[in-house]
């Protein structure tokens, strides 16, 4: 019995990252259930006893990545030193995109697509999220660290690492390691008070990203 559930659990995981590729690819309303059958090899009965609809597929990606962001987040709040903290982040968010790229794509661009509570759980998840960076950037200005909160500059920086999904190449000349390092830079740059021109970052190599 135990094989059984962990054959199903195998197969389950392979069809939510084929469906999580072709969701990228193609979009969610761009692919129909006869596509995804096709793209995991299984018949309509054998695909139906792992999923019950392709919503299902939609809600469980983006609650997944989400929920990871949010957890690590949480994680990360015992660091005391707002800066550091942010960097941690930053950097988590950045890997995690780089390692399932076309699960965070589906994650930020195809929410919309969830209905009904599941929509708003989901967007809750978000919420929660950028909260937790926001009390970073509150934490670090009330330390005297940080410039006063200002919500369009957390917006701002938040953009900046989200939408490194559409770009991002990991296994290309920078790796998301050089990335996400660049990105905690202006990140700082951005908020700490009298912050230099450059905060202890290598020379960018003259690569294309």
């Amino acid at each position: 019995m135990d094989s059984v559930k962990r054959s199903d659990e195998s197969q389950r995981t392979r069809i939510l990252r084929i469906a999580a590729q072709l969701f990228a690819q193609r979009g969610y309303h761009g692919v129909g259930m006869t596509d995804l059958q096709d793209a995991v090899q299984l018949g309509r009965g054998a695909l139906y006893h792992h999923i019950k609809s392709k919503e299902d597929l939609l809600y469980d990606i983006s609650k997944e990545y989400i929920l990871d962001l949010v957890n690590v987040a949480q994680d990360l709040s015992r660091i005391s030193e707002p800066g550091e903290r942010l960097r941690q982040m930053g950097r988590h968010l950045v890997m995690k995109i780089a390692s399932h790229q076309a699960e965070l794509t589906v994650c930020f661009r195809e929410v919309q697509s969830l209905t009904d509570a599941r929509h708003s759980e989901v967007l809750d998840l978000h919420s929660r999220y950028e909260k937790l960076w926001r009390e970073v950037l509150v934490e670090g200005a009330e330390q005297g660290l940080f410039r006063p909160y200002d919500p369009i500059v957390l917006k701002g920086m938040l953009g900046m690492y989200f939408y490194s999904y559409l770009w991002m190449r990991p296994e290309g000349p920078l790796g998301p390691e050089m990335i996400a390092e660049r990105f905690n830079e202006l990140a700082l740059r951005m908020v700490v008070i009298g912050a230099p021109a450059s905060i202890n970052v290598p020379p960018l190599p003259s690569v294309t990203v």
